[in-house]
């Protein structure tokens, strides 16, 4: 393959094609990091309480059509190289955990992973990706995406993953995501 976008003569590189692939999946997103790293991943669960839904990021209210008086559980939790390195920082929102999941802040096995390893069958929906702030405090981009996860039992989560710029390549300035979407992020795609 040439690597010529269409109505382009300039190659796209590798490495933006892959940052595209990966915000564009409905599948595991810790499968294709660790297939574009070649490491396992762990999770460092940071964060997870029930908090009221007028608290929570309001892409995840919308998503899992909570009403403001409505809980849910936030998780915020970190995928790591087994160095200890932050390969993504992730936000998951849901009211109950699937079958196949406990939920529990004690449980170091990325989500999609544990859901595939316990026969869960799961829909996954983007609701958009592009580019974000990443989380060191700093003024870093990123790319982010974020989706909804529909398991066979109806159990529904929200997910917002960020990854680090330190593994995961934006694309040189000349070639944009997209256009500029909600709080500074440029969004590649939106759905509905």
């Amino acid at each position: 393959m040439s690597g010529v976008q269409q109505g382009s003569d300039e190659p796209i590189p590798l490495i933006t094609r892959a940052t595209c692939m990966l915000l564009s999946s409905d599948g595991s997103t810790t499968l294709l990091l660790e297939a574009l790293l070649d490491t396992r991943l762990s999770v460092r669960v940071d964060a997870q309480s029930t908090m009221r839904a007028d608290r929570l990021l309001p892409r995840a209210v919308s998503a899992l059509g909570l009403r403001a008086e409505d809980a849910a559980i936030e998780r915020t939790s970190a995928l790591l190289t087994p160095e200890g390195s932050v390969v993504s920082s992730n936000t998951v929102v849901f009211t109950a955990p699937p079958g196949g999941w406990s939920g529990s802040p004690s449980d170091t096995a990325p989500l999609g992973k544990r859901l595939r390893e316990q026969g869960t069958r799961q829909h996954r929906e983007i609701l958009s990706s592009g580019t974000a702030t990443w989380t060191d405090g700093g003024k870093r981009r990123c790319a982010y995406k974020e989706y909804v996860i529909t398991c066979d039992d109806s159990s529904r989560l929200y997910v917002r993953e960020l990854f680090s710029p330190d593994y995961v390549h934006l694309p040189a300035r000349s070639q944009s995501f997209g256009t500029p979407g909600p709080a500074g992020q440029t969004q590649l795609s939106q759905a509905g």
